[in-house]
């Protein structure tokens, strides 16, 4: 294969801290490169050097043999390398056919000329999208599939996809999959960052292992396992999760009944115990964001009922939640103040003016053992939460939720961008907070995630819960089966309702 980029000895600063310590790597044209790190490892102020965003040091970059070493964004864009960002925006009111074509060298073509290519390659790649949709109407997994159109759009030779999948269930991964190696027929190479490890080895040919601010090791994908690239990444073993095989015996927390929130959801019925970590997973439009969001007060229910302890209540806005101790943990790490320090971000939620000094010193002592615990990468606890990188903002955000005093917490995608280390360690957080009888209903896209976590887990699909599933009595195929509406050859799906 022909080589397509040649990193040498690359060293990159941030914040006055060194990020980069003499990373080296290459790429061949039509091949996938998987880039796996813990957080902090480095992985995204790599891949702002190599897009544009940020200035190395030192070191020596080639581009199709020619010296690359580009000022910005917009240059880089200019010698074919294209970046899909971990923490992406896209203008919520453009169409997705403005989104796709946005920045390109087609962007200046009439609408009716671009929607017809828009409509192309939404055809060619399988997917289900309205071309004159806005952007603003997509949850965040469609949204990147439409980042992922933009980079087939652009005349990109390198593309860079960071943890574009975080947050996307299993079978929308296998239509990025179909996507990439669409490009790698096309020529182009791509970096592909992930913390998903069963995933890079699905995608990738080579896989780089980054640690420290360096490129530790390469392995080709086919030669590698999850166990090998675990023990690389953390120079550990896990000590392994138990799934939950009995069920939450705790009292009723939270119960809902006959549930409807306008066409999204209808007719929903479950109930979740002190204690219990209730799982809910569904499609893009099954109805479970509306679901949850109708119970934090986002948007409100338009029919049925709500019992807190065995109590009616009402939740018609956010501050309804707040008081019924309902809290909800978005996977948007942007909803972190920017200009708040670490400190701050763990604090937020809390009661930070004791006007005590032993409680000042207490709690930045309960901070600095929380950065410990789920290996948030910094020196300063005192900095700015901008110089974390994206796994690590959402540790905060994770870490500041749970340390609230909720009676029930809905968390959407904890472990998104997280490395595996610290997925463990939220894990262990999660049971630690159950066990002060918190009710936690789930969300994640992770289904291996979810088996090994959740008590129960419920199945959304068309607006409906069709299935509650114990976990003893589930695993992965069963909830694709319920999410997807497919049938079991054996005959119809086991259920747990209750």
């Amino acid at each position: 294969m022909d080589l397509l980029l040649h990193a040498d000895d690359i060293y990159a600063s941030y914040d006055q801290r060194r990020i980069l310590k003499g990373v080296g790597l290459s790429l061949h044209r039509g091949e996938i490169l998987g880039l796996i790190g813990t957080n902090g490892a480095g992985k995204t102020t790599l891949m702002g050097v190599l897009a544009g965003s940020h200035k190395h040091d030192a070191g020596r970059i080639t581009l199709a043999g020619e010296k690359y070493g580009p000022e910005s964004l917009e240059e880089a864009k200019a010698c074919g390398v294209g970046l899909i960002p971990q923490n992406f925006q896209i203008d919520p009111a453009l169409t997705i056919t403005e989104a796709i074509f946005r920045g390109t060298f087609q962007a200046g073509k009439s609408h009716a000329d671009l929607r017809e290519q828009a409509s192309r390659l939404i055809r060619e790649i399988g997917i289900s999208m309205d071309p004159d949709a806005k952007v603003g109407t997509l949850i965040r997994a469609e949204q990147a599939l439409v980042e992922v159109l933009r980079m087939v759009a652009e005349e990109a030779q390198l593309v860079i996809m960071d943890e574009v999948a975080a947050s996307l269930p299993d079978h929308d991964v296998a239509v990025l999959h179909q996507v990439l190696r669409m490009l790698t027929r096309q020529g182009r190479a791509i970096i592909y960052i992930t913390h998903r490890l069963d995933e890079v080895r699905a995608i990738a040919h080579r896989i780089a292992v980054m640690r420290d601010g360096k490129v530790h090791r390469i392995l080709e994908a086919s030669q590698t396992d999850v166990d090998e690239l675990t023990f690389l990444l953390l120079q550990q073993e896990l000590e392994g999760i138990t799934r939950p095989a009995d069920p939450a015996s705790g009292e009723e927390a939270l119960r809902i009944q006959s549930l409807g929130v306008g066409d999204s959801v209808r007719d929903v019925t479950f109930s979740v115990a002190k204690g219990e970590i209730f799982g809910l997973v569904g499609t893009h439009r099954s109805g479970v964001y509306q679901l949850v969001e109708a119970l934090a007060g986002i948007h409100p229910h338009t029919a049925g009922r709500i019992f807190m302890h065995g109590s009616p209540v009402q939740i018609r806005g956010l501050q309804d939640a707040a008081r019924l101790k309902i809290g909800y943990a978005s996977d948007n790490v942007d909803n972190l103040e920017a200009e708040s320090s670490i400190v701050q971000g763990l604090r937020q939620g809390a009661e930070t003016d004791s006007g005590s000094l032993q409680d000042e010193i207490t709690q930045l002592r309960g901070v600095a053992d929380v950065v410990r615990r789920m290996r948030i990468n910094t020196t300063n606890i005192q900095g700015n939460i901008t110089t974390l990188s994206g796994g690590d903002r959402q540790k905060v955000q994770l870490a500041k939720w749970m340390a609230t005093e909720c009676d029930v917490l809905i968390l959407s995608h904890p472990s998104r961008g997280i490395d595996i280390g610290a997925k463990e360690v939220v894990y262990r957080m999660l049971n630690e907070v159950s066990q002060t009888g918190v009710a936690i209903i789930l969300l994640s896209s992770d289904l291996s995630e979810m088996v090994s976590w959740c008590h129960r887990i419920g199945v959304m699909r068309d607006g409906e819960l069709v299935t509650i599933e114990a976990n003893a009595n589930t695993n992965e195929d069963v909830l694709v089966h319920h999410m997807l509406g497919a049938k079991f050859e054996s005959g119809d799906a086991r259920r747990a309702k209750s």
